[in-house]
């Protein structure tokens, strides 16, 4: 039964090399698993275990990637896990297929890479009095990482019962990873540095008293300590052995979890806001933010940035408490900005907006609300926290003020730069980490310009607060420099991205459209409307075309070229459009899935070299 099993794994593992969408990835993830196992084992020869700090941060970066390794089989996407489910149908006997299922989790790279880790812990104590105590360490400590990533497995594939919750999981586990993965290299760099001893000692042994690291602590303690992490290690394994056989029992007796239905009462989000239209607007952004796979991302991710930052200052040799004040202010400034293209992540419901008579600033203010919904309670709750451990006196109306308006400005930028200067964006439905297959040099300047932006807006009050570190008078006039500036820069950037928004409202969809797809680059920068414009398309339209021939639909399966606001007419009304070629129908096909129209397609190129 076991090589059974073994076989399919190695069958499903192979299936990642083939030709295809996914093999480059693959190969990315190869790379870094070579990486990350080939410094494992050049650290484990390096380290110098007679040091504090080495012992410390030894404990500590194993404890931080055993945590990414036990979380990895996730972050690939549970469709291609071996999980017991998926052998429910088979009459196989349940503690066979656990055995079975074990021995098979050690079989890819994320076992590869945790039996490679326990050797560092071996080569690392070799020659010392403990190295014997390291071999079993070491031995153990990898069974209970290939162990908890089949807990972890098998649970998320139960817990992941629609799209959503799967990609929500992948997302979720490659976030731990990010985050362990800068653990450990953060404290590698910080005994390198011979940082702050007292507190990467702390925190190992802190480590050292948790499942997470107790086994890898177990070189580097005394005897009665050292002899007590072992049987706690073998206690531990005895669980996990235990506790897999009757998990697997029960999963492939239970009933199949079915993804519940949605509940038909209420209306959700738009009983609760203003019968307006900001506000239905307001319901429909916070659906997104909620539901949306891309948003949840950002909601995952923002926490990363102001994390990362803190770690780069405190290996750069930064006091620890002032670093508190970091935080706050960067989440409330990419929080801010991220709405900067929420334009593009329409897709084509924004022709909605475009068709209807809705106001502009409407539209802004109903799209600012999940952000302030989100940024402002974080910032009022936090900020005395982060103040008070900051050590800094005076600095909580500055740490308020400027953090509200950083977000606040941001939100006004970003108002009118969504109007302006969408660029393309993941369609909705996609995972997290989808993006389009080309952003050109637009998105990178719309993403920098909204950045700097508010940032330039927010230049006087972020002064003002650096100046307080030196006078403290300043710190009272950030707080409230910051907040007014911000609630300034929101109505002024909803006012203006409003009239914006309804003057450009047909251009802002042009990076959002699917339906139009080929149809819809006579209006790109180097199309045929440059120069020209849609006037020269009519004109000359109206050269090659004498007589109106309506035909019955896309028979001829051919995409072809037209103007896009005839596209828009049509969608809207269902008036039929003419094509480059003459041909006049009403399309009712996507596209993307036909090959160019010949006719069209030489005309265009005329066009487009006159």
């Amino acid at each position: 039964m076991v090589d059974h099993v073994l076989r399919l794994k190695l069958a499903l593992l192979g299936s990642a090399f083939r030709p295809g969408a996914t093999l480059a990835r693959t190969l990315a993830v190869l790379v870094l698993g070579v990486a990350v196992g080939a410094a494992v084992i050049l650290l484990a020869l390096e380290v110098d275990v007679r040091l504090a700090s080495h012992r410390a941060g030894l404990v500590i970066v194993a404890s931080s990637l055993a945590l990414a390794l036990a979380v990895a089989p996730l972050s690939a996407g549970l469709g291609s896990a071996l999980e017991p489910r998926r052998l429910a149908s088979f009459p196989i006997e349940p503690r066979r297929l656990a055995v079975s299922l074990g021995a098979a989790a050690a079989v890819g790279l994320p076992g590869v890479l945790a039996a490679t880790l326990g050797i560092g812990l071996e080569l690392a104590w070799a020659g010392t009095p403990t190295a014997g105590a390291a071999i079993v360490a070491g031995v153990l400590a990898a069974a209970v990482i290939i162990l908890s990533s089949q807990y972890l497995v098998a649970i998320g594939a139960q817990l992941a019962v629609s799209p959503s919750a799967r990609r929500l999981v992948t997302a979720a586990a490659r976030t731990v990873i990010v985050i362990a993965l800068a653990a450990a290299v953060t404290t590698v760099l910080a005994v390198r540095a011979s940082g702050d001893d007292d507190t990467l000692i702390s925190i190992a042994r802190t480590l050292g008293n948790t499942p997470l690291g107790m086994l890898w602590a177990v070189p580097a303690s005394a005897l009665g300590p050292l002899l007590a992490r072992l049987l706690g290690g073998i206690v531990m394994i005895a669980v996990l052995v235990w506790g897999w056989g009757w998990l697997v029992s029960r999963l492939i007796e239970a009933p199949q979890r079915a993804h519940a239905d949605v509940s038909t009462s209420g209306l959700g989000w738009f009983d609760l806001v203003p019968a307006t239209p900001g506000g239905v607007i307001a319901a429909r952004s916070l659906l997104y933010w909620t539901r949306d796979a891309r948003y949840r991302a950002v909601v995952l991710a923002l926490p990363l940035a102001p994390v990362l930052m803190m770690l780069a200052f405190a290996v750069a040799g930064a006091p620890l408490p002032p670093l508190w004040l970091v935080p706050l202010p960067v989440l409330a400034l990419f929080l801010g900005w991220f709405a900067h293209n929420d334009v593009a992540y329409d897709h084509t419901a924004l022709w909605l907006h475009v068709a209807s008579p809705v106001a502009g600033a409407a539209d802004r203010w109903g799209r600012c609300v999940p952000p302030l919904l989100i940024g402002v309670p974080i910032v009022l709750v936090l900020a005395p926290l982060f103040a008070l451990w900051s050590g800094v006196d005076g600095v909580m109306p500055a740490l308020i003020g400027v953090s509200l308006g950083l977000l606040l400005t941001g939100l006004g930028v970003s108002s009118v730069a969504s109007a302006i200067g969408a660029y393309p964006a993941a369609r909705p439905g996609a995972g997290p980490f989808d993006q389009p297959p080309t952003l050109g040099v637009r998105a990178g300047w719309s993403q920098a310009l909204a950045l700097l932006a508010t940032l330039g807006f927010m230049a006087p009050a972020l002064v003002a607060a650096v100046w307080g570190f030196t006078e403290p008078a300043w710190f009272a006039v950030a707080g409230p420099a910051g907040a007014a500036t911000g609630f300034g820069m929101l109505l002024l950037g909803i006012v203006i991205g409003g009239r914006a928004f309804r003057h450009r409202a047909p251009r802002c969809g042009h990076p959002t459209a699917s339906y139009t797809g080929r149809m819809a680059t006579l209006d790109e920068p180097g199309g045929a409307g440059q120069g020209g414009g849609t006037d020269v398309l009519d004109r000359e339209l109206e050269k090659l075309l004498t007589e109106e021939q309506l035909e019955d639909g896309d028979h001829e399966r051919f995409s072809h070229y037209v103007p896009k606001n005839k596209i828009i007419e049509s969608a809207l009304t269902g008036k039929p459009v003419r094509a480059l070629c003459g041909k006049k129908w009403t399309p009712g096909r996507d596209p993307e899935k036909f090959p160019i129209c010949p006719d069209c397609q030489k005309i265009y190129e005329k066009m487009r070299d006159e």
